[in-house]
């Protein structure tokens, strides 16, 4: 005697299977974006402000299409000093910003990436 079983939900189940890899690079995007908006934000609050110039020169960048992001400095102007003050030299001890942002910013990554994988999965918060 050969047994029946009924799966119910089954085409609903494929279907949020289907919407994994696209909510996965969705997730990635906003998390990228979400991190290095706090990272330059978290930089800016450390970074010496005698001039100003250093910390409006400070800027993110995020690629969505490799998945990577970056904080920092890219004005050719200000890029030698960004980098003395975040390393100090022979005659200036360092001040660290850029390190200690991604540093704070760190822990926080794979809390944003579950949460915003979450909504674009269509199961909210």
């Amino acid at each position: 005697m050969a047994s029946r079983a009924r799966l119910e939900g089954l085409g609903r189940a494929l279907r949020a299977v289907q919407r994994v890899p696209e909510a996965m690079r969705e997730a990635r995007t906003e998390t990228l974006h979400s991190w290095s908006e706090d990272v330059q934000d978290d930089a800016e609050q450390r970074v010496p402000r005698r001039t100003g110039t250093l910390w409006s020169s400070l800027d993110h960048r995020v690629d969505e299409r490799y998945g990577r992001a970056e904080v920092g400095v890219w004005d050719a102007e200000s890029l030698e000093y960004a980098i003395y003050v975040e390393k100090g030299t022979s005659s200036m001890a360092d001040q660290p910003y850029l390190v200690p942002a991604f540093e704070a910013a760190r822990p926080s990554v794979p809390a944003k990436y579950r949460a915003a994988f979450r909504r674009h999965m269509g199961g909210g918060e």
